[in-house]
């Protein structure tokens, strides 16, 4: 993963629990410990997938929620394409628990549905959001194959 886009600081009303489950989750993505105050949205990171994420700090617990979000704004999408993201969406749902919505930005994205509390289990859950995220665009891009012709 690469280090945040933006230098700013976890707010200031942070837990020492928080500030130390974020110090661990930086490391957990290879990022410096000293990275992990760095990692709370609206910051993003650029996940392994090379796709841009975030982590939501819970307001009072040491947990985020995770998020990736995918190169293709919610609007591009028309046809046979809605009907491709409302299958995946549930498919997401229901194996991982997972939402493939709209993010703030009207982009799509890929969020967890549950506060993470291990700075391991986020790192992972951020590792997966890439790959399904990837997933999710090449069934979204891909164009069909031609339907044979009859002669």
């Amino acid at each position: 993963m690469s280090a945040p886009s933006t230098v700013a600081r976890v707010p200031e009303a942070a837990t020492r629990a928080q500030i130390d489950f974020l110090t661990q989750l930086a490391v957990h993505i290879g990022l410096r410990a000293e990275d992990g105050l760095l990692l709370v949205a609206p910051r993003v990171i650029s996940g392994p997938a090379g796709l841009a994420g975030r982590f939501h700090l819970h307001p009072e617990h040491a947990a985020v929620l995770p998020e990736v979000l995918l190169p293709v704004a919610a609007q591009e999408l028309a046809g046979p394409e809605v009907l491709k993201l409302l299958t995946l969406q549930a498919a997401i749902l229901k194996e991982f628990g997972w939402y493939l919505g709209a993010s703030a930005e009207g982009m799509l994205q890929l969020s967890s549905l549950s506060w993470i509390e291990a700075p391991q289990d986020a790192a992972t859950a951020m590792d997966m959001l890439n790959g399904i995220g990837t997933s999710v665009l090449q069934a979204l891009l891909d164009e069909p194959a031609p339907a044979p012709s009859s002669a």
